[in-house]
């Protein structure tokens, strides 16, 4: 799901804007409520009006100490809308990398099934010679990127804290420093290297 309506957090800063307003006038009354109270000490200290100052100075003070609470409630959710909103945007800008990595790692393997045979001549042996210097390095049969080297000891980090528990792939990648979009493209690279197995949804081991 996207938190993709601006009018939220448009929302959310006008409600915290009318809350902290309404804090800054309860707190110039709980000065004026002291103030009062202190008038009221110095003339009257055993006096009813004293008790009634007192009274209105502690529900002055109650008010604004609640409505400080909320504008910190507010903000915080304020907070968590615009992380969820940037996550989303992360995630959306991630995909077309992911599938352009993806297509041109097709690309390349296809290139090398279709590669022109040398026919050698007669009489004549040729040397050996790699089909391409510059080819992605490979392990255990299977082509690994720098991505798919963070993912690998990031993995190695959480299996020692959760052996037997589900990790999902969103706290993989960050444990990596790598986008959620490209994780899973890493994780089926590693397996096909033989890298990793996944036992189960989640449940991943170390070769």
């Amino acid at each position: 799901m996207s938190l993709n309506n601006d009018h939220i957090l448009q929302s959310i800063q006008k409600s915290g804007k009318a809350i902290h307003d309404s804090r800054e006038l309860l707190k110039a009354e709980v000065a004026r409520y002291t103030e009062h109270l202190i008038s009221v000490m110095g003339s009257q200290p055993l006096g009813p009006m004293a008790d009634s100052a007192f009274g209105q100075l502690k529900l002055v003070a109650r008010m604004h100490q609640e409505m400080q609470g909320l504008e910190e409630q507010l903000r915080g959710i304020y907070q968590s809308a615009t992380h969820l909103k940037s996550n989303d945007v992360q995630i959306i800008e991630a995909l077309p990398h992911r599938r352009s990595s993806e297509a041109s790692y097709e690309r390349v393997e296809d290139a090398k099934v279709v590669a022109p045979v040398v026919r050698r001549k007669p009489g004549r042996k040729l040397s050996a010679k790699p089909v391409a210097d510059a080819a992605p390095v490979q392990r255990r049969g299977g082509r690994v990127s720098t991505n798919d080297d963070k993912v690998l000891a990031a993995l190695r980090r959480l299996l020692k804290v959760f052996k037997n528990t589900a990790l999902p792939q969103a706290q993989i990648a960050a444990e990596a420093g790598i986008p959620v979009g490209s994780i899973a493209a890493s994780l089926h690279r590693l397996q096909d290297a033989g890298r990793v197995v996944q036992k189960a949804r989640g449940h991943y081991r170390l070769n």
